[in-house]
């Protein structure tokens, strides 16, 4: 009769079968095993290839929160390729409403047991949708904020409203891609009460999160006097939701609110004009800007300033509790509120960090003439003759001929490798070149379209793979409007137009993410990519 092995050698065998499993995967792939200097090694081994990430999310208007437009990532699409033999629309998706709102994207969302690339559009008919990316399709899922006594806020027949027939998200919502969540800030009549609420939403499904949606409410803040234009910003663990007004009808203030992103708790509220008026935060539907610290900027338009609770036509920094840490005011700035000349036509750019006198700036441009540069870290207050104090006015080059009531800027530019792109009220697309040293823009352009976008101008992104194939893309308001593409490099070098997308909405902005372009209009989202 054999005897059991004893323990101890049952042991030591495993440890001879360990490390002969060892050594032979070793041996098939060149790992050195050995604990010293002597190892066997492969002295030059073959380094494995590496590829650009692929972006799995456009969550916010123009990218990020600095608002620079560049989606650096794009491997597929470059100057090479996009040429109307090679690209152009390939499908479109109808939707209920006019679309302000950016398109927004998320990718490998799992929607009822499959994977997909899901695009996010919201419209002024109070709905939000959630489309397949890559084909044409019924929505995966569809939320209207509509029912019985619940209707749009109604604009029609009032030519100062800016946004036609109706009001029911203007503002682009923002996505939480770690907790799945999109906000969205919705304007309807219930029962004959005006309503302002954010909503919290699954974007597996639609469905409002625990604690949604949250009904806005501060003093002074009259909900019919209110209009949301500005996009939604997500940082600090909050969500921002800024307010002007419909068609500068009095009364009203600029408002920002601060929301707890998890519970959709009332963190902060803060009015540009407590005891003043006006002052609405719309700068051209873009969204407040952030820094990595979590502070907060902004342009505020018409309204009463004193330097002291009032900041009309201020730039505005902000922490994140909406306390006012330091602000910017042109120094004719009561002359400005006279003419109707908005500071926060347009919206703030905060340039990524330089290397010269001036590491953190932000450029700004409303409808006075001037592009404005100024210092982040001492935005620089109020001058009393003169602007001197902030880093730099670009005069006179903004804003074509025949200018309604002189209006220039009611954009935010793009950035991308030191240029600037702005394209002005009724002008050709500009390319800015940036001075790190100096912290100073080229007083004239470096290179311009030949394309005149109408009023109000247009928005312009840029989509790279890291520091090559630099793409500009805008559309233009016109009745049969276009998705127009420039070459980074030389924008008077336009690689496409489109043909007719029908009319977009003002200051629509295209979104470009895996390959495609994702543009909304007033009754579709239209998507373009290569043959």
């Amino acid at each position: 009769m054999s005897r059991p092995i004893p323990g101890y050698l049952r042991q030591v065998g495993l440890v001879l079968l360990l490390a002969a499993i060892i050594a032979l995967i070793a041996q098939c792939t060149g790992l050195d095993t050995s604990s010293g200097s002597g190892g066997t090694s492969d002295p030059s081994p073959t380094p494995t290839p590496t590829t650009p990430a692929t972006p799995t999310g456009y969550l916010t208007w123009k990218n990020d929160n600095q608002r620079t437009g560049l989606q650096p990532n794009e491997t597929v699409l470059t100057p090479a390729n996009v040429n109307s033999a090679q690209f152009g629309e390939k499908f479109s998706v109808p939707v209920d409403g006019w679309t302000f709102a950016q398109p927004l994207y998320v990718a490998g969302v799992s929607i009822g047991g499959a994977n997909h690339n899901v695009v996010f559009v919201a419209t002024e008919h109070a709905s939000v949708y959630a489309f397949d990316a890559d084909a044409a399709g019924a929505p995966l899922w569809h939320k209207s904020f509509l029912g019985p006594g619940i209707t749009t806020v109604q604009t029609a027949g009032n030519p100062e409203i800016p946004v036609q027939p109706e009001v029911g998200i203007t503002a682009t919502p923002v996505i939480d891609d770690k907790s799945g969540t999109i906000y969205a800030l919705v304007q309807t009549v219930e029962n004959g009460v005006f309503m302002n609420k954010l909503h919290a939403l699954d974007i597996t499904t639609g469905a409002e999160k625990p604690g949604s949606p949250a009904v806005l409410s501060a003093p002074d803040f009259v909900d019919k006097q209110e209009f949301e234009r500005c996009a939604l910003l997500l940082a600090n663990g909050n969500v921002y939701v800024s307010f002007a007004s419909y068609g500068d009808i009095p009364p009203y203030h600029g408002f920002m609110f601060a929301f707890n992103a998890a519970t959709l708790a009332q963190v902060a509220v803060w009015n540009v004009t407590p005891t003043g008026t006006e002052g609405g935060i719309w700068m051209g539907a873009a969204g407040p800007a952030a820094d990595q610290n979590g502070n907060i900027f902004l342009a505020a338009g018409n309204g009463t300033w004193d330097g002291v609770s009032d900041y009309g036509q201020s730039v505005v920094k902000l922490d994140a509790t909406l306390h006012v840490l330091d602000y910017w005011a042109p120094f004719n700035a009561n002359q400005l509120n006279d003419g109707d000349h908005d500071l926060g036509a347009g919206g703030v750019l905060l340039v990524p960090d330089q290397t010269g006198a001036f590491p953190h700036e932000a450029v700004v441009c409303g409808k006075n003439e001037p592009i404005y540069v100024v210092n982040r870290d001492n935005l620089g207050k109020k001058g009393d003759t003169d602007d001197d104090q902030i880093i730099q006015l670009v005069h006179n080059q903004l804003g074509g001929s025949g200018l309604q009531d002189d209006d220039h800027c009611f954009t935010t530019p793009a950035f991308f490798q030191q240029t600037l792109y702005f394209i002005g009220n009724n002008d050709v697309i500009k390319a800015f070149s940036l001075d790190a040293a100096s912290g100073k823009l080229s007083t004239t352009p470096t290179s311009e379209g030949s394309f005149v976008f109408p009023f109000p101008g247009g928005q312009a992104v840029v989509s790279s793979n890291g520091s090559s194939n630099g793409i500009v893309w805008a559309v233009d308001f016109n009745f049969d409007g276009s998705l127009h593409a420039f070459d980074a490099k030389d924008v008077s070098h336009e690689l496409y137009r489109s043909p007719s997308i029908g009319q977009p909405a003002k200051w629509a902005v295209p979104t470009v993410i895996n390959g495609k372009v994702y543009v909304a209009t007033k009754t579709r989202l239209v998507v373009f990519g290569l043959h």
